[in-house]
């Protein structure tokens, strides 16, 4: 079976009890990691560094922890432990997050039985308190047509499920150091180079719902860097420009509506 690491951030306003679960999600898996990799983006509250510690003196040579002076990002953050992780495979996690106990079987058996895919995903189950108190799922294309047609104008991949080939991403130019779309950025670039991606058409990640997700999605500034993306996938001829003004226009109007209307658009039209 195929070497592999796992790569997380956390910061300061991080939950530590969720912090804490998300790791024992990853320690408990039928095929447990390589190593951990866990990017400290800025100085975190005692609590969670109580709980890096512990896990440190429990398992010392599997995690890795690397310390950021001030908080940069998760671009950046992820661009840093990107480089650091010793594997070619790479599995994300946030740090808020269950991964169910047989998700790294899964995944790394599939690429281990198909060398030629660079990254594999699957669908997500959304949750509040704990998993299936929602039933609200986010459900991914799965063939490489499928990826290709969807990037066109949203995020083919469940970010906290990929698991990727760390020279792959690093020769797409890695996580781009912007605030905004770090991981759509990144999957784009993949592809543009002609990787090959695939999602299981199952759940694999329990993803924690709340943290301001939406809130952070929306406003002036938010539509700005979107639109620059999309003008650049116009430029590189990957969409045509009907497309972009008729992707644009949705995305202005959602991103200006207020927080509980988008919040009510994500759960009952985004979401299955």
């Amino acid at each position: 079976m195929l070497d592999f690491s796992v790569l997380m951030p956390v910061y300061i306003k991080e939950n530590p009890q969720y912090l804490q679960r998300a790791i024992n999600s990853i320690l408990n898996q039928t095929l447990p990691p390589s190593e951990i990799v866990i990017v400290q983006d800025g100085p975190l509250t005692h609590q969670l560094y109580q709980v890096l510690d512990d896990f440190v003196q429990q398992y010392p040579q599997k995690f890795n922890l690397i310390a950021l002076p001030e908080n940069k990002g998760m671009g950046f953050a992820m661009d840093t432990g990107l480089r650091n992780c010793k594997y070619n495979y790479v599995a994300r996690m946030d740090s808020d997050d269950i991964a169910k106990a047989d998700r790294f079987e899964k995944q790394i058996t599939y690429l281990a039985q198909n060398p030629q895919i660079d990254l594999v995903g699957s669908f997500i189950e959304e949750f509040a308190n704990e998993p299936g108190d929602l039933g609200r799922f986010r459900k991914v294309p799965v063939t490489q047509p499928e990826i290709l047609a969807f990037t066109r104008y949203r995020n083919p991949v469940n970010h906290m499920t990929a698991v990727f080939k760390r020279e792959k991403a690093l020769l797409a130019g890695s996580y781009w150091h912007k605030r905004v779309l770090e991981d759509y950025n990144l999957w784009y670039q993949m592809l543009r180079q002609g990787c090959e991606f695939f999602n299981l058409p199952e759940v694999l990640v329990y993803a924690r719902v709340g943290n301001n997700m939406v809130g952070r999605r929306r406003g002036i500034e938010y539509i700005k860097h979107e639109l620059s993306f999309f003008r650049g996938m116009v430029n590189d001829k990957f969409i045509t420009r009907r497309e972009f003004y008729t992707h644009s226009a949705a995305r202005i109007a959602l991103k200006l509506m207020p927080s509980s209307w988008l919040n009510f658009f994500y759960a009952k039209l985004l979401r299955r």
